[in-house]
């Protein structure tokens, strides 16, 4: 019975202390909390800054575009000049000897046919390597700018919590389904950054 009581006892001690030292502390009450939405996406959409770099992105990719283009016109004189080295031949020569007469003519064609291939996939696969670089690089500076500018605008107006609806789930909805007296900043944030 003794032991039973010292415990009891020991519980009611952490009770009382723990009552006193709650009534110590300050609590915040949640209807004092300010918390507010924003579209990070819907920002970046109307970022001048980033809307600059992107142009810049889509001027790069319309050169690749032009170059590739030259290329493939190339490849295909060539290749068209090859058919009609073939009809040439096949009117031509009608024995192998006559044919051999036409041997270094239609190597050149191969050889010039296979470097505009090879140059073609090189250049494809490097624009699409530095396409992917420059892509995650604007992503993440234009981000980078507008989060700051976020997290700014929250110390400046004292939000406790700020809450991006742009994000999407695995069930394509928002994460943040309903949020009780908080405003939309998106409009606010995208005229500061755009400043």
């Amino acid at each position: 019975m003794n032991g039973t009581s010292t415990m009891l006892s020991k519980r009611f001690l952490y009770l009382i202390a723990f009552a006193l030292l709650s009534s110590w502390m300050p609590f915040t009450a949640a209807a004092d909390t300010r918390c507010a939405t924003v579209n990070a996406d819907e920002i970046l959409k109307n970022y001048k800054k980033a809307n600059d770099q992107r142009k810049a992105l889509l001027a790069k990719r319309d050169q690749h575009d032009q170059r590739l283009a030259t290329l493939v016109a190339r490849r295909s004189k060539v290749s068209e000049a090859m058919a009609s080295l073939r009809e040439e031949i096949l009117k031509q020569a009608k024995t192998i000897e006559a044919r051999e007469t036409y041997r270094d003519r239609a190597d050149k064609l191969v050889n010039q046919y296979q470097s505009l291939e090879r140059a073609i996939n090189e250049i494809e696969n490097l624009h699409l390597k530095q396409a992917k670089i420059d892509l995650s690089i604007f992503i993440q500076t234009s981000l980078g700018e507008i989060h700051a500018m976020i997290h700014q605008y929250a110390r400046d107006h004292q939000y406790d919590w700020i809450i991006d609806t742009s994000g999407r789930s695995s069930s394509t909805i928002s994460p943040l389904i309903y949020a009780r007296d908080a405003e939309d900043i998106t409009d606010k944030i995208s005229e500061r950054v755009n400043q």
